[in-house]
Formats: structure tokens, C-alpha cells, sequence
């Protein structure tokens, strides 16, 4: 048989390219495991329609298999949640790990970060990065200590610095996911700015609720020329050109709800959310004035061992004052109504409901990988809007609706989408690839 890790490979290569030659939106959203040396001989076990009993679980699981901790892909990214860190083995977490990318803004971007963390719970946490933007000779960074000053250490005050290549918060495909896109589809899910600033925050770890904090942010943004890039696939098409922002300082002061979880193979369900208020301008001065609401909320439903709805609910409001180019929400795309297209609506106000169901048909088991496949259903419900008397008018909008089918290697992998826009008639069906679940 051949080598299932090479095989691997060739099947997302192609699914990718193939998908990258549809209508509307190709390649979708890759999030690059790294797969070991496996033996050559493969488990298939067939899934009985009318029971899973022969597919139960073991009641053991080895340390840290099939664990699985959920967070919106929302924030810095320079610390591991404590709880998500305290669930690995062993008492450190100390690790170095090396990244990279490529996107129409910096081209090539390599980097690596570093964290520390100890399971002392009044001992501080560390996170840095360090990266290199080779498309524009550019130097990036990022730092984050974070020290508990009240025993048993729920309540912390923290400091980061950082200089990155950002982009707006709801566009979350990853970085090897979106660098396949644009290899392979010539598809960029993103746009890009500069953000430089520092801040400080204080933090309040309320157990079984969510993590409170209080956030005093000063920021640079700048916008980034389109340096363009090259694509191995698809050369002909035309690479949509990144858009420049509202270029100016924003000082900013946000409260901050976040709640990770942790699922495993024998849990039920986990929620998890996003939620932050922002402020800024007025008395903290800078070239930006407004209240900003967002909240991104999630839940997985296990309702059998083969079957899992997923749900996302995601709300944005602007009470007072005009959003610069970059804070405004954006809706559409691989990233939600996935049978429009990339950030077809905008606005100061934003609505979006995205539900999965997923059906375990058969699995395929490895020493290294556990996949199958999978049959889904989706529907996305949404769409962005302004309101110049700043009211969340959903009413009075016309909300679109996208829908389809799907199957997946995995319930969390590879996956491709049929997905098709249900309020107009005759409409043609979407193919977007995906490499992770989009929520």
C-alpha cells in the first residue's frame, strides 16, 4: 500500500486545485498538521446505519488523545488559555515553536515564538514572537507577561507590545490554510494592515463562566501595499488587490468575555465565546471615535458517538461614532454565507448564524490518524450593513441565506463544501476546500 502520509498530501494538492477552479470561491481552509511515519496496514470499520454500539469509544484514553480545546481564533495569540496549558502533560510548558506564511502583503513571512508557563499559579507567563516579513524587509514582534497578583492567581495584570501583519477579527482562516489557498488557487481569504501599539490589561478568571478582563490599548495602524504574489496553480486569474484601511493612531479602552473549551470524545457539548466592547476616542484622544459591540458565541452538540451539531452565533454594533475602514464588520465568504462571495457586505452593523450537522459514516484508523468520512449539512444566515442612526436594524434588512451539503475526511479536517445562495433560484453551487471545520 502506499505511504498514507504522501497520500495525504497528494489528496489535499488536488482537492485544492480543483476546488480553486468553481464559480465563486476555491481552496479553503487549511490548518497543516504535521503527519508521522505510519505502518502501511489500514483499520477500516464500517458504521452500522442503525447503531454505533460497535464504534463506542474505549473507556481509557491515552494522556492527551482525543482532547480538544475551543476558542474563537480571536486575539493575540501569545499565551495558551492556563486551563487549555494546565491540561497538558507534564508541570512545564516551555516550548519553541517555528511558522511561516505567504499572502499578498508580506509575501513570505517566517517567524517563531515562545512560551513559558509553570504550574505554580501566582508564577508569571511569558509569550513572544518573532517574525520577518521578506516581501517588505520588515521586522515583526510580539510580547505578553502576565503575572497573578491575588492567591489562588484568578485575577492577573498583564503588559504586550507588539508589531504585526493583522486582519480583521472574522476573518479567520489561518495562515497554512490561507497560504494553500493562494499557492493553489490563487485566493487570498484576507485583507492585511499594520498594527503597532502597546497596551496593558487586567484580568479576572471566573471558573465555569469566562475570562473578564479590562483592556488600555494605544495603536498604529497603517495600511499595506499589494506586493501581489505567485501562485503554482491558476496563474490567470486576477488576485484581488488589498485594500488600503483608515490609517491613524486609535487609543482604546474594550472589556473582554472569553471562554475556551474542552472537549473530548466522551463529552456532550462545550460552549464557548468572544465577546468584547470597545471605546475609543473621547477622553483618551487618538484620530478614532466610537463604541464598537462584538460577540461570537459557539456551541458543539455531541448527540451521538457519529453525529455533532455545531452552532455559531455572531453579532456586531456600532452605538455612537463612524468605524475606520479596518473595524468595520465583514460578512461573506469562506468565513460565513459561503455561497457569497470574500466580504461581500460590510458595515458598522452585523448579523450571522451558521449551523453544521455532521454524520459519521465509516472511520479509517491509523497509528497516527483517525479519519472516515463524514456527510454534513450546513445553513449560513447573515449579512452586514450600516446604519447611520446606529441602530441594529436586523429587521429591516434583507438576510441572506446560504446552504448545502459537504463531506469530510474528519469530523475537524479535510473537508469540501457544495454550497449554494437559497434566495435566489437557479443559483450555482459554490465548492470551497477546506482543511479544518470553519468554527
Amino acid at each position: 500500500m502506499c505511504h498514507f502520509a504522501t497520500l495525504r498530501i497528494l489528496i489535499v494538492t488536488v482537492l485544492a486545485s480543483l476546488a480553486a477552479g468553481t464559480p465563486v470561491s476555491a481552496a479553503g481552509q487549511p490548518a497543516m498538521r504535521a503527519v508521522d511515519e505510519v505502518p502501511d496496514t489500514l483499520e477500516f470499520i464500517t458504521r452500522p446505519y442503525d447503531s454505533f454500539d460497535t464504534l463506542a469509544e474505549p473507556e481509557e484514553e491515552p494522556a492527551d488523545e482525543g482532547h480538544e480545546w475551543m476558542r474563537a481564533p480571536i486575539g493575540e495569540g501569545l499565551l495558551t488559555d492556563r486551563d487549555q496549558w494546565r491540561g497538558r502533560p507534564g508541570g512545564r510548558f516551555n516550548n519553541v515553536t517555528g511558522f511561516g506564511s505567504y499572502n499578498r502583503a508580506d509575501r513570505l513571512r517566517l517567524g517563531v515564538s515562545y512560551q513559558m508557563q509553570v504550574h505554580e499559579p501566582m508564577a508569571p507567563r511569558l509569550g513572544a514572537r518573532f517574525e520577518y516579513a521578506f516581501g517588505r524587509d520588515r521586522a515583526l514582534y510580539g510580547f505578553q507577561l502576565e503575572q497573578p497578583v491575588v492567591p489562588p492567581g484568578r485575577i492577573s495584570i498583564g503588559a504586550s507590545l507588539v508589531r504585526r501583519t493583522d486582519h480583521h477579527e472574522l476573518h479567520q482562516v489561518p495562515d497554512a490554510e490561507n497560504t494553500v489557498a493562494l499557492l493553489f488557487g490563487r485566493q487570498d481569504y484576507r485583507d492585511y494592515w499594520e498594527r503597532e501599539g502597546i497596551g496593558g490589561y487586567v484580568a479576572w478568571r471566573v471558573p465555569d463562566f469566562s475570562n473578564v478582563s479590562v483592556h488600555l490599548r494605544r495603536d498604529e495602524y497603517r495600511s499595506l501595499a499589494d506586493r501581489g504574489a505567485t501562485s503554482w496553480f491558476h496563474r490567470g486569474r486576477i488576485l484581488r488587490v488589498n485594500p488600503a484601511i483608515d490609517d491613524g493612531e486609535a487609543r482604546t479602552v474594550a472589556l473582554r468575555l472569553e471562554r475556551v473549551v474542552h472537549t473530548t470524545r466522551h463529552t456532550h457539548a462545550g460552549i464557548y465565546h468572544w465577546i468584547e466592547a470597545e471605546w475609543a476616542g473621547r477622553g483618551l484622544g487618538g484620530d478614532f471615535t466610537y463604541t464598537r459591540l462584538l460577540g461570537d458565541v459557539r456551541g458543539v452538540l455531541r448527540l451521538s458517538p457519529a453525529t455533532t451539531l455545531m452552532l455559531r452565533a455572531v453579532a456586531g454594533h456600532t452605538p455612537s461614532g463612524t468605524l475606520p475602514a479596518q473595524k468595520a464588520f465583514p460578512v461573506g465568504g469562506v468565513d460565513g454565507l459561503r455561497a457569497h462571495a470574500f466580504a461581500q457586505y460590510r458595515g458598522d452593523q452585523a448579523v450571522l448564524l451558521q449551523a453544521e450537522y455532521i454524520i459519521g459514516l465509516w472511520k479509517l484508523r491509523t497509528g497516527a490518524f483517525e479519519g472516515g468520512l463524514h456527510a454534513i449539512t450546513f445553513v449560513d444566515v447573515g449579512r452586514a450593513w450600516s446604519d447611520p442612526r446606529h441602530r441594529w436594524s436586523v429587521g429591516g434588512q434583507e438576510i441572506q441565506v446560504d446552504g448545502g451539503v459537504g463531506i469530510a475526511a474528519a469530523e475537524d479536517k479535510l473537508r469540501i463544501y457544495f454550497a449554494k445562495d437559497l434566495r435566489r433560484s437557479g443559483s450555482d453551487f459554490v465548492v470551497s476546500a477546506r482543511l479544518q471545520r470553519p468554527f
